[in-house]
C-alpha cells in the first residue's frame, strides 16, 4: 500500500497544534490579570500577538490599541510581562505624582549599559541607590540634577546657546557656495549642522568631533542600528556599524576626557565631568556613557527643524506672516558690514507665530513614548492597581492627537497662540500634561531650552535670508519613517532635496547674536 504525503492537509495540522500551544502559553504563562488593573486588550494572535504588533508597527502599536480600547488606560500582555499604557492627562498627571513607586530610572541604567557597553562596574555605580531608596543622593541623581542646573535658563545655557549660534552662523555662510550651485538634501545638511555644531558648542574647540569629522558618520551609523544594539546579543555581527561607530566615539571622548575640558566647554560637560570623577569612572567609561548623552542632543532636534522648515516653507501665507514678525525682532546694521542682529531670547519671547509653529511641529511629529517601571503595588489616582514589576508607557502620539483635547489633528500653525489673537486658527488648548514632546515628570528633557535655542534660530535665519523651494517642483509631505525606540521624533522616510536661494537685498549680511533678552 503506498502512501502519499498530503502537504495541504500536514500544513492544516501543524497551523492547529501552534494555534493550540499559544492558546496553552496565554492560559498558563501569561501574567494573571485582576478586575482592579486597567482593561485587557486581548490579542488577536494568543500570547504572541502584542509583541508581534510592537515588533512590526513600534510606537504607532499604541495607536492601533488604543484606538481599541477607548480606556484611559488598559493592560497588554507581552509574552510574560505585564505592560499599561496610560493616555489620558489626568492619568498621566497621576503617574507624575508618583515618582517613587512609577520610577524612570531604571531605564536609564538599563538601556544606557546596552547602548554604550559601560563595564559591571560603572554598572554597579550607577545602580548603587538607582532610585533613591536610601536618600537623594547617587550618580544618577547628581548626574541629573547637575544636568538640570547647568541647562536651567541663566549664564551657563547662555554660554552655551551663544557658541552654538556662532557655529551655527558660520555654518550656513559657509553652505552659501554649496547653496547656490546646485539643491540641498534638507535633512542630510541639517544633521551635518547640528551634529557639528551642538558638538562645538557643548565640549568647546577641542571638541573630538572637529578634530575627527569621521565621529559624524560613526554616531550616525550607532543611531541606525540602535534597536539591535538594545537586543545586546552578539553586537559586532548583528549591528555591525553601530558598534564600531560607537567604539570609535567612545575612545576618542576617553582621549578627550583625558586632558581635563574643564575650563574649556560647556558647563553641561564640566558638570557632567565633574561627576564622573567624584564617583571614579575612568576615563573609558566617561567616553563610553558619552555616546548616550549624544543621543539626547542630536537625534530629535535634526528632524524637528527639517519639518518646522517644510511647514513654514510650504505655506506662503505663513512664511509672509513670519517675515513680517521677524523684521520687527531683527535688527540691520549697514554701518560698516551688512550685519542682522537678533537676540535668541526676543526671539523667543515675541515671534510667537514662530514659536506656535514649532509647537505644532512638536504635538504632531512627536511619536516616543515615556516608560516608568511599576517598582511596588501602586494604585493610580484611586482608580486603577499597578502590579509591581509591571512597565508603564505614556504614547506621545497618542496623548498629542486626543480630538477631545486637540479637537482637529490637521496640522495649525496658529493652535499655540495665545487666546484672543486675532490670527489664532479654531483649535482647543492643552493642558501640561496632554502636550509632552519633552516628556514630564521626572522623565522632563533637561536640553528643551537649549533644543529649541538652536532649532528656532536656524529656522529663523533661513526664513529671513533665504528662499526654499521643492526641486521637483511641488512639495510633497514628508512621512516620519519609525527607528529606533530611543527616538521621539522619526527622521522623514525620504530627504526633502531643496533648492536654495538668498532672497532680494539679503546679499552679503552677515549674523550677529546675543541672549541677553
Amino acid at each position: 500500500m503506498e502512501w502519499k504525503l498530503d502537504v495541504t492537509a500536514l500544513m492544516l495540522l501543524l497551523l492547529l497544534l501552534t494555534i493550540a500551544f499559544l492558546l496553552l502559553c496565554e492560559r498558563l504563562i501569561n501574567p494573571k490579570h485582576q478586575a482592579r488593573e486597567p482593561p485587557l486588550v486581548r490579542q488577536r494572535i494568543p500570547y504572541v500577538g502584542h509583541v508581534a504588533g510592537l515588533f512590526l508597527h513600534g510606537m504607532k502599536y499604541f495607536e492601533f490599541t488604543s484606538a481599541k480600547c477607548r480606556a484611559p488606560a488598559y493592560t497588554l500582555n507581552v509574552l510574560s510581562a505585564k505592560l499599561y499604557v496610560v493616555t489620558s492627562p489626568e492619568l498621566v498627571t497621576a503617574v507624575s505624582r508618583n515618582p517613587k513607586s512609577l520610577s524612570f530610572n531604571p531605564f536609564i541604567s538599563e538601556i544606557g549599559i546596552r547602548l554604550t557597553e559601560a563595564d559591571q562596574a560603572t554598572r554597579a555605580i550607577i545602580d548603587d541607590n538607582l532610585n533613591g531608596e536610601r536618600g537623594p543622593w547617587g550618580y544618577v541623581v547628581e548626574v541629573h540634577d547637575r544636568t538640570v542646573e547647568a541647562m536651567t535658563l541663566g549664564k551657563g545655557l547662555d554660554h552655551m546657546t551663544n557658541s552654538m549660534m556662532r557655529e551655527i552662523a558660520a555654518h550656513i555662510a559657509a553652505s552659501n557656495d554649496g547653496f547656490t550651485k546646485g539643491t540641498v538634501n534638507l535633512y542630510a545638511w541639517s544633521r551635518h549642522l547640528f551634529t557639528i555644531c551642538s558638538t562645538t558648542a557643548l565640549y568647546g574647540s577641542n571638541s573630538p568631533f572637529r578634530a575627527q569629522p569621521e565621529l559624524e558618520k560613526a554616531f550616525w551609523d550607532f543611531d541606525a542600528d540602535l534597536n539591535l544594539l538594545l537586543v545586546n546579543i552578539a553586537p559586532a555581527f548583528i549591528a555591525r556599524k553601530g558598534h564600531y561607530g560607537r567604539r570609535k566615539i567612545a575612545n576618542a571622548f576617553k582621549r578627550y576626557f583625558e586632558t581635563d575640558p574643564t575650563g574649556k566647554s560647556s558647563t553641561l560637560a564640566e558638570a557632567r565631568y565633574a561627576v564622573n570623577q567624584k564617583f571614579g569612572l575612568s576615563t573609558m567609561n566617561m567616553g563610553r556613557l558619552e555616546v548616550g548623552t549624544l543621543i539626547g542632543v542630536l537625534v530629535n532636534t535634526v528632524p524637528a527643524l527639517v519639518y518646522l522648515l517644510y511647514h513654514v516653507f510650504s505655506d506662503n501665507l505663513l512664511l509672509a506672516d513670519l517675515r513680517a514678525e521677524l523684521e520687527l525682532i531683527i535688527s540691520t546694521d549697514w554701518s560698516d558690514t551688512r550685519l542682522l542682529i537678533f537676540d535668541i531670547a526676543i526671539l523667543k519671547e515675541k515671534s510667537l507665530l514662530l514659536l506656535s509653529t514649532f509647537q505644532e511641529v512638536l504635538r504632531v511629529y512627536t511619536r516616543g513614548a515615556s516608560s516608568r517601571l511599576v517598582m511596588e503595588d501602586t494604585v493610580l489616582n484611586n482608580q486603577y492597581l499597578l502590579k509591581k514589576g509591571a512597565i508603564l508607557m505614556m504614547p506621545q502620539s497618542v496623548i498629542h492627537s486626543d480630538t477631545s483635547v486637540w479637537g482637529s489633528n490637521e496640522f495649525h500653525a496658529r493652535r499655540f497662540l495665545k487666546q484672543g489673537s486675532v490670527t489664532q486658527e479654531p483649535a482647543k488648548r492643552s493642558s501640561a500634561a496632554s502636550y509632552r514632546p519633552f516628556g514630564g515628570g521626572a522623565s522632563l528633557c533637561p536640553g528643551r531650552h537649549f533644543a529649541s535655542a538652536e532649532i528656532l534660530a536656524v529656522a529663523a535665519m533661513m526664513i529671513f535670508k533665504y528662499e526654499l523651494s521643492p526641486a521637483c517642483g511641488q512639495w510633497r509631505p514628508p512621512t516620519p519613517y519609525p527607528t529606533s525606540l530611543a527616538t521621539n521624533i522619526f527622521p522623514p522616510k525620504a530627504d526633502i532635496e531643496v533648492r536654495v536661494t538668498t532672497r532680494p537685498g539679503m546679499e552679503d549680511t552677515q549674523w550677529r547674536f546675543s541672549t541677553a533678552g
